[in-house]
């Protein structure tokens, strides 16, 4: 627990969630969950009853045991490794692993479950989009994964990254020599309404380039802003091998031609995003 509290600071807990922690968000109202028992799952629910839940790297079904701060940790829940959970005052759910020494698995498998349609996006910053259709062409976010981290007993940063495996977050850390156990290390999401970002994909991206109309939010793409067009910048993405993505209002409220072109950028296929192909 120490450990643990130590790494992520309270500021930002939710207090007590394994009964279910109702918070007012920038993305609507939010209802997290975390579980009693290490073999259950973390959900983040929007209003909409749409949820997205993340199971944990459990060996064992520990019992958790919750600080008055609101972090339930499952002591010894798989081999050389506690795990402890998190609601968090944004709407999040936070899953934790603790390498208590050098033997414990620096592999950890986070399975998500997503709502029907929803997938992955790679943000490029080591995080992930949870995306969703955009009202009849290219995927929006709806929730968001963090870049990972990872914090050694010293406070120092130990190297991580993430991977996927289908719906499967994977967290490597990469441990040394030199670091000082227990390292803790942290998975937050969150889930909600529409808002961020819009992504296209390349036949999508094609039809802007040409001056086409893919879905009715977006304004003609030959309306220039300042000498630039959603045309040009589409036709870069596919002159380069990539697709256009865009910034949105919430709930898909359709964009001006300056804030279309303004939150306009280009983005690859990069390792587990799937979409720009």
């Amino acid at each position: 627990m120490a450990a643990v509290q130590k790494a992520t600071g309270t500021a930002d807990v939710a207090g007590d969630s394994t009964q279910g922690t109702v918070m007012a968000t920038d993305r609507g109202s939010v209802t997290v969950t975390t579980p009693a028992s290490a073999e259950g799952r973390i959900s983040v629910a929007a209003a909409d009853g749409s949820a997205v839940t993340m199971g944990l790297p459990a060996a064992v079904d520990a019992a958790g045991t919750t600080s008055a701060a609101g972090t339930t940790v499952y002591p010894d829940a798989a081999a050389h490794t506690d795990l402890a959970t998190q609601a968090t005052t944004v709407g999040g759910g936070r899953a934790l692993v603790t390498l208590k020494d050098a033997a414990a698995p620096t592999t950890q498998r986070f399975d998500l479950g997503l709502p029907e349609g929803a997938s992955l996006v790679a943000d490029g910053n080591g995080g992930y989009d949870i995306v969703t259709s955009a009202g009849g062409a290219g995927l929006v976010a709806r929730g968001h994964i963090d870049a990972p981290w990872a914090k050694d007993a010293n406070g120092k940063s130990v190297p991580t990254r993430y991977s996927l495996d289908g719906n499967t977050l994977i967290q490597t850390i990469e441990t040394g020599p030199d670091t000082a156990f227990p390292v803790v290390a942290d998975p937050h999401y969150t889930w909600g309404i529409i808002s961020g970002t819009v992504y296209f994909n390349k036949s999508e991206t094609k039809v802007i380039a040409l001056g086409g109309t893919v879905v009715s939010w977006l304004p003609h793409p030959a309306a220039e802003v300042g000498g630039r067009s959603l045309a040009g910048i589409a036709g870069y993405a596919v002159a380069t091998d990539q697709c256009i993505k865009f910034k949105v209002n919430p709930g898909l409220v359709p964009l001006s031609p300056a804030l279309a072109v303004g939150g306009s950028g280009v983005y690859g296929g990069s390792a587990g995003d799937g979409y720009c192909r």
